[in-house]
């Protein structure tokens, strides 16, 4: 069965392209994409960090951590679901990849709703008992829009990515990109750290909206239903899936936003927080290519998975491979021998933190490892394992935090970063070998 969209576009005919132009074309999108919105994001970063000072922006980076805690929550994995579910049936069943939009917005629009009305009702404990700083409470109430919005955007975009619209991303991508840097720093020089929360607030609707759009060229004139037994069955596959992938990034967030509250905690805590999040800013930067990819690879993944190709599966992952790994290696190197100067730009109060820098950097790699293993994981649905490995690299994070933020502050909170991702790294390879064996025996 073929259903029409409202761009004229039939979401049932499988692509013809062979793997590697698909990868090809839908990599160069998303490329353009990562080029211009982490671009415009490390613009706008550099310049809230002159502005704001290395305090200022560590409680911008903590407003951040907290909202995205119960962003975390209130998302409820859906928007991995959406893209695994619509990649794997948008050509067997186009039918069922709408109702899986459907579904997971509407269930995102609620649960959105519900987590930004407890931060509001929390942020008061929250910023005075928590964070140690009362002052911090109306940041976190404006914060409330970013639970709300953010959680839509981010559903939506695992639609997008689900559909393989990379050149709407890309679009929505520079869009992103440009609200950003214009509410952020905006806001920042008429209100401070208010003003910079009220401009992320602002960018989170502007593309939700965006996306909203998008997503409705894509999708049917109407969704069609099958019998009630049907789509409740549909129902509980995608929330178990999206249920264990909540539960892994609860963990995995919970232990970044640990470490979070234990630097600021330190003396001078949320200047070392800012420092923090400027190196952060820079290993973001290093990861953005194998990021750009990442959707892609997924997206093809799960479509492979679903229509039973073992061979082209292997042979993808290993091009994806090869590709995120030489893309990270030699630019993490050569941030490591710059890094002083890359501190530098955000202020001469930040080159102290070039060791930061150096940790962050070095810790790419394993990163990149984590997420690549992990889309075989996601993509066979063998969530189960995804989430195990997510535990083990949150309380792996959690200890060496805790244990090493008080002696070398940020650098510590670094170095627990590298050695989380290092050991799940090393799991996921253990994990993932026999995963892609199990599944190759039973075709």
């Amino acid at each position: 069965m073929t259903v029409a969209t409202k761009s004229g576009l039939t979401l049932s005919a499988l692509p013809t392209d062979s793997i590697a132009t698909r990868f090809a074309i839908g990599a160069f999108w998303a490329l353009v994409g990562a080029v211009v919105s982490r671009g415009l994001t490390l613009a706008s970063s550099v310049v809230a960090g002159r502005l704001l000072g290395t305090t200022g922006f560590g409680e911008v980076a903590m407003i951040q951590s907290t909202q995205g805690l119960f962003g975390i929550v209130a998302g409820a994995g859906l928007g991995l679901a959406a893209t695994k579910f619509v990649a794997e049936s948008r050509s067997l069943d186009p039918a069922r990849s709408a109702r899986c939009v459907t579904q997971a917005t509407t269930i995102a629009l609620i649960s959105g709703t519900v987590m930004a009305l407890a931060l509001l009702l929390l942020s008061g404990v929250i910023g005075a008992r928590v964070l140690n700083a009362p002052h911090l409470t109306a940041e976190l109430q404006v914060a409330t829009g970013l639970v709300l919005f953010g959680t839509m955007t981010g559903v939506q975009t695992g639609a997008l990515v689900g559909f393989g619209d990379f050149r709407a991303l890309a679009v929505l991508s520079g869009i992103r990109g440009v609200c950003l840097c214009v509410f952020l720093i905006a806001g920042i020089e008429l209100g401070g750290v208010l003003g910079g929360v009220i401009g992320l607030v602002l960018t989170e609707a502007v593309a939700a909206l965006a996306n909203h759009v998008a997503l409705r060229r894509l999708l049917p004139e109407a969704v069609e239903w099958p019998d009630r037994g049907a789509a409740w069955s549909e129902l509980r596959t995608m929330c178990r899936f999206s249920g264990l992938s909540l539960l892994g990034s609860v963990c995995t967030m919970s232990a970044m936003w640990f470490a979070n509250v234990v630097l600021v905690a330190q003396p001078d805590g949320y200047a070392a927080l800012g420092v923090f999040n400027a190196a952060e800013r820079w290993r973001q930067l290093l990861l953005f290519l194998p990021a750009s990819f990442s959707p892609v690879i997924l997206t093809l993944l799960s479509t492979l998975h679903g229509t039973n190709d073992p061979g082209a599966y292997r042979r993808l992952f290993g091009l994806n491979l090869t590709v995120s790994l030489a893309v990270v290696v030699v630019p993490s190197i050569a941030l490591i021998v710059c890094a002083s100067s890359a501190m530098g730009l955000f202020g001469a109060e930040y080159r102290d933190g070039r060791l930061t820098l150096v940790i962050l950097a070095a810790s790419s790699v394993a990163m990149v490892l984590n997420n690549l293993l992990g889309q075989i994981l996601v993509s066979t649905g063998a969530i189960t394992r995804r989430f195990v490995l997510d535990v083990l690299l949150a309380a792996v994070l959690a200890i060496a935090s805790w244990a090493l933020i008080p002696m070398y502050r940020e650098q510590g909170m670094a170095l627990g970063s590298l050695i989380a991702f290092a050991v799940a790294s090393a799991a996921l390879i253990v994990t993932t070998t026999r995963t892609m064996r199990a599944q190759e025996s039973r075709r």
